[in-house]
């Protein structure tokens, strides 16, 4: 299956819509009943076989997820159907449906139309130009090899769409479409209602717009994930896996899927076992590339995604590739850092630390004085002052990830005013720098303040104020 760009279904939802009045005799009843119970099970947590189709991704990284039952309701429409229907009749009777239902996300949604018993539908075009039909078409058998049992499509909903199947009345088609198809007898009497069923609902989960996912190179079946492995196979002289599947609503006949980690059909698809390599803390400076790799698989092999939160600003991870990149933007901090790891199935995340230091430079206050260690002496308690910029020790400034301006192996400490003292973290020596370049001191949450332009002015703690003579650059 080649992925093609477009969306997949993060979180299908089937919404039945029983077309026609003559929905209401027995055997009708029967097929209703037997359908609404099929897409009530399917993606609850014992279905392994709707699983196979999560495996398909789009852009965003989202999977065609069934993770719980996917049946969102069913009603019966007693307006008999248009003598002979067209796709515009089908698209119009799954927006009358979307609007019963009420369903805000249509892209998420399957309108499912079953028409009644009967029902006669206008040939349409496929691949090739070839003009099809129901098999069933008027309620009788039909003599052409170019037929078909249902397909889905989608129609447009203001600035979004909504996928939807047609699910002709099966029994009309006898064996051509599914009748005791897997099993015998009355048994058998609707085994054509689930495989085809669950055909078009894996297929518009993983391609609703025929532009998602689908085997350009496949010329014989139409290249979707369930064309690939219909009716077992027969079609295409391959011995394709099919079979009764086990619901929580009841066993129903079905088809295989394709499955590209398997490569070929299967009929279920599980857990597979997801290793993941924990990162360490990390330490890294502002300006400077960070490159690091998270380093996942399954087995056997399948597309991964990769999300993190509370990464430093300025880096991003990679959806696909778990690679983290770019160059740190952000002033000095500690920032707790989770990644998650997820395939169609499973997902793993961890937490880690990540340090983010200044390069050592200067701090420039207004009309482009620097933050000056007075005389260049190391001895506790000597003053701070703003000096014309020199670039040499007394004014190379360190802002480290816990919050400390260091200088000439001391740290910047301040009450009423800044001087030099031995760095032992207290709050009087740890700083917050805001947006708009104002250094924050945390044991008073008050600003590190130029009182002067002149060479040798002390610098100041005062209230905040968000004035020039506390803007100051980065180190």
């Amino acid at each position: 299956m080649t992925y093609n760009g477009g969306p997949v279904q993060h979180n299908p939802r089937v919404y039945v819509v029983f077309w026609g009045p003559a929905w209401s005799n027995k055997t009708a009843q029967g097929a209703m009943s037997y359908l609404t119970k099929l897409y009530k099970g399917l993606g609850e947590a014992s279905d392994t076989w709707a699983l196979t189709a999560s495996q398909y991704f789009d852009n965003s990284g989202g999977h065609a997820t069934v993770s719980s039952s996917v049946f969102g309701g069913s009603y019966v429409d007693a307006a008999k159907p248009e003598k002979s229907v067209t796709f515009n009749d089908l698209a119009a009777e799954a927006t009358k449906a979307a609007a019963h239902f009420r369903i805000g996300n249509t892209p998420n949604a399957q309108v499912v139309v079953a028409a009644q018993s009967g029902t006669c539908f206008t040939p349409i075009a496929e691949g090739g130009g070839v003009s099809v039909t129901f098999a069933g078409n008027c309620g009788s058998p039909q003599a052409s090899s170019d037929t078909y049992c249902g397909w889905h499509s989608a129609t447009a909903t203001g600035k979004s769409y909504l996928t939807f199947t047609n699910l002709p009345y099966q029994l009309d088609a006898k064996s051509e479409c599914g009748e005791n198809f897997i099993n015998t007898g009355s048994a058998g009497l609707y085994d054509g209602f689930s495989i085809v069923g669950g055909h078009e609902f894996s297929e518009s989960a993983t391609d609703p717009l025929g532009n998602a996912w689908i085997d350009p190179n496949d010329t014989q079946s139409g290249g979707e994930v369930a064309d690939k492995c219909a009716w077992g196979g027969v079609i295409w002289g391959t011995p394709d896996p099919d079979g009764d599947v086990s619901l929580s609503t009841g066993r129903f006949a079905m088809q295989s899927l394709w499955s590209d980690i398997a490569g070929g059909c299967v009929m279920s698809s599980g857990k597979l076992p997801l290793s993941v390599t924990r990162l360490g803390n990390q330490v890294s400076t502002t300006g400077k590339a960070v490159s690091l790799h998270v380093q996942a698989r399954t087995s056997p092999a399948s597309t991964l995604t990769f999300r993190a939160s509370g990464l430093p600003g300025g880096l991003s991870i990679s959806l696909f590739s778990g690679v983290i990149h770019g160059t740190p933007n952000v002033t000095a901090g500690t920032f707790t850092t989770k990644v998650s790891v997820a395939y169609y199935d499973g997902a793993f995340g961890f937490t880690f630390t990540w340090r983010v230091s200044s390069p050592p430079g200067q701090i420039k206050g207004d009309a482009a004085q620097c933050v000056d260690d007075s005389h260049g002496s190391a001895a506790s308690g000597n003053a701070i002052d703003t000096f014309a910029c020199t670039g040499k020790t007394p004014q190379r400034i360190t802002f480290t990830s816990n919050g400390e301006l260091q200088l000439v192996g001391k740290c910047i400490t301040a009450t009423s005013v800044a001087y030099l003292e031995p760095c032992t973290g207290r709050t009087s020596q740890v700083w917050t720098r805001l947006s708009n370049g104002e250094y924050v001191l945390r044991a008073s949450g008050k600003c590190l303040t130029e009182p002067s332009t002149r060479n040798g002015t002390r610098v100041t703690l005062a209230t905040c104020r968000n004035t020039a003579d506390q803007h100051w650059s980065l180190p």
